[in-house]
């Protein structure tokens, strides 16, 4: 399983697509968050504000959601190439803790050197007290939780479907609509969605700039994701899927 885990991040981080996308998806998300912050105070306040601004949008992490969720979970079923994988004996078990231990991995890469290349500008550029610094760490953590948890419930509509578009579909949806959908029917006063993946990242994200413990954190990882993980194995297990 390791060597198919390494083998994954080996080609994916070869794809001149996921190049191309990482650097349009960096220059824009850093573009905008200083524009943003310089149309109101320049101070690291508002560059934080900016930074929670964008990410609660959810179009900053569509950029960066669709190249992972493609190299991790789709090229080997547009390739035909899954089967292959299971015929060198490895069971489906391992392959779907290899794709979501992928997904983290690449996940956690990508953000940590963005977001500390971002942090080295913006810590040079303003005043960022302890407290600041911490909750741009924050940041970092929620953003890679959220495309974690679009991408393990994307990959649970693509394996259960065995269509590609519906798993695209999917990353567009959880990155970009849900945040928005349950923003707005919480303000409607929906009392269920206050216990959404999107409500508790949010609640965890502001626990933890406040300096509080996130409590929040261990549903998003043991009911949501792992609960996406578990439904994507017993159909992964059940169906025959024709690569």
């Amino acid at each position: 399983m390791i060597r198919l885990i390494y083998a994954d991040l080996y080609r994916i981080f070869r794809k001149k697509s996921f190049k191309r996308m990482w650097i349009i998806f960096s220059l824009l998300s850093f573009f905008s968050i200083i524009g943003n912050a310089t149309m109101h105070d320049s101070n690291a306040a508002a560059v934080l504000d900016a930074i929670n601004s964008y990410t609660s949008k959810g179009f900053f992490l569509l950029f960066i959601s669709i190249p992972i969720f493609m190299g991790v979970y789709a090229d080997e079923i547009s390739s035909h190439s899954m089967q292959c994988i299971i015929g060198r004996g490895l069971t489906r078990n391992k392959i779907l803790w290899a794709k979501l231990s992928d997904c983290i991995i690449l996940t956690t890469i990508v953000f940590v050197v963005y977001m500390g290349v971002q942090g080295v500008f913006l810590f040079k550029a303003y005043s960022f007290s302890h407290s600041q610094k911490l909750a741009y760490c924050a940041y970092v953590l929620i953003c890679i939780l959220k495309v974690v948890g679009a991408s393990t419930f994307s990959m649970m509509l693509l394996f259960i479907t065995n269509t590609l578009p519906i798993g695209v579909i999917g990353v567009i949806f959880f990155t970009t609509l849900s945040p928005n959908i349950v923003s707005l029917a919480y303000t409607l006063g929906v009392k269920p969605v206050y216990y959404s993946y999107d409500m508790l990242l949010l609640r965890a994200m502001n626990k933890l700039v406040a300096g509080a413990a996130a409590w929040e954190l261990i549903p998003c990882v043991l009911i949501y994701v792992s609960g996406a993980w578990l439904i994507t194995l017993i159909f992964f297990r059940r169906k025959e899927f024709d690569f």
